[in-house]
């Protein structure tokens, strides 16, 4: 996150300009509309022309196959030569067709694949809209410079979650975790209310005063790796200090939902890498327990 004071965007225009330079500076903003239901009114309509096409051809086969009287239509069905050739015999009725259906069938494929590529593509998260919506606001772009009907397309920092809802982004940020994810976001927006960024310089490259989010990841991720390795040793300390049975099955119970809770906050694992987890620390806890009582009995 930025505060504007752009220096590298001076000499572009205020408008499309501008706000083309500060998405190749900051590319995580590459933030557009996906138009998804007019990609998909565009399929419909070539898939209802298609269909049309589809129909009027089997008609055209079935009446040129029956026709043997005249030329060479019967053999159309099983030999491309004499279709082709039919264009200099004048009756390329079903040759045109097919020219036609070509034509739209490569349209459609494309159109399909470009429209499932646009699916894959992932939404943008609430901090790059943030930044967008705060970047249009400055006065470097006006502020709110754009005045066409895309102007709302973003939303506003007054009203931020009026964006359009079918919004993509071309770079995602990398795919953090939750807890990555809160300190890298939660820890920046404290720092700005806090006033720090007065004693950062403005950056040379984006013209604006900001602090790099890979910092806070590399803290994260320390934060996280202490983490992992207390809990194992955490659990084990406690099942030494109980000797209950009931008591040591109430605290490997317990330390299964911290772990649980632990690997979904501080890792991106699915439902079943938690269900994973959880059984083989379930395990690693009553080995020890079943040891530590063998050695109470002996």
């Amino acid at each position: 996150m930025a505060t504007s004071a752009a220096i590298p965007l001076s000499d572009l225009v205020i408008g499309y300009p501008k706000l083309a330079g500060q998405i190749g500076l900051l590319p995580e903003i590459a933030i557009f509309r996906s138009f998804s239901a007019l990609n998909a009114q565009n399929l419909l309509y070539l898939q209802a022309e298609l269909i049309h096409l589809e129909q009027q051809l089997r008609k055209q086969e079935r009446a040129d196959s029956i026709n043997a009287a005249q030329g060479n239509k019967a053999t159309y069905a099983v030999n491309w030569f004499w279709l082709y050739q039919s264009k200099h015999d004048g009756d390329e009725d079903q040759l045109k067709l097919v020219q036609t259906i070509r034509a739209r069938l490569k349209e459609y494929n494309k159109a399909l694949l470009q429209y499932s590529t646009i699916l894959d593509l992932p939404k943008p998260s609430k901090w790059d809209l943030n930044d967008i919506q705060s970047y249009l606001e400055t006065d470097d772009m006006g502020p709110l410079a754009l005045i066409g009907d895309d102007a709302t397309t973003w939303g506003s920092t007054a009203h931020p979650k009026t964006y359009n809802p079918d919004l993509i982004t071309l770079r995602e940020r990398h795919n953090e975790d939750a807890f990555s994810k809160l300190v890298t976001e939660k820890v920046i927006k404290l720092l700005f209310r806090c006033g720090c960024a007065r004693w950062k310089k403005s950056s040379s490259v984006y013209g604006a005063v900001g602090f790099k989010d890979r910092i806070f990841l590399r803290i994260a991720f320390w934060i996280t790796t202490v983490v992992a390795s207390l809990l194992p040793i955490a659990s084990i300390t406690v099942l030494y200090c109980v000797h209950s049975a009931a008591a040591r099955l109430g605290v490997i119970a317990a330390f299964n939902v911290v772990v649980s809770i632990c690997v979904a906050a501080f890792t991106t694992a699915k439902a079943t890498d938690v269900f994973a987890v959880a059984a083989a620390f379930s395990a690693v806890q009553v080995v020890f327990v079943g040891t530590n009582n063998a050695t109470y009995v002996s």
